[in-house]
């Protein structure tokens, strides 16, 4: 399915990584993706489960949660982080800034595990 993808801070993730980004609970606030319940009905999973978005910018492996806020339709939300940064387009269209937000992406349930934050930085070469 491909949807628009919207990246931002939140209280959570601000909270997260202050306590420290190795931290399960870093992890907790930033590896997740909000997802409507209708859109989640529409990919056959359910909130908690690991879903893939890939991207122009690469991909990633994130937990849907249901959304609490109202997104525009085919929205999805993920925190700003380490993962986020994954699927980020790297084009910067003379601003010297890629774009947080309205980035096309594909999203679909997957078995994969989520990475931690160390982790995450190995395998994408870093560290």
């Amino acid at each position: 399915m491909i949807v628009n993808l919207i990246t931002g801070r939140t209280v959570w993730q601000g909270q997260a990584i202050e306590s420290g980004k190795d931290l399960k609970m870093y992890v907790n606030a930033a590896a997740i993706a909000h997802i409507s319940d209708e859109m989640m009905s529409q990919l056959g999973i359910k909130s908690g489960q690991n879903i893939k978005i890939v991207a122009y910018g690469g991909e990633v492996v994130l937990k849907a949660v249901n959304t609490k806020e109202t997104l525009p339709e085919d929205t999805i939300y993920v925190p700003m982080g380490p993962w986020a940064n994954r699927v980020v387009d790297p084009t910067l269209n003379s601003t010297a800034m890629p774009s947080f937000k309205n980035i096309p992406v594909e999203i679909m349930p997957t078995d994969e595990e989520v990475l931690d934050m160390p982790t995450l930085m190995k395998v994408y070469g870093k560290v």
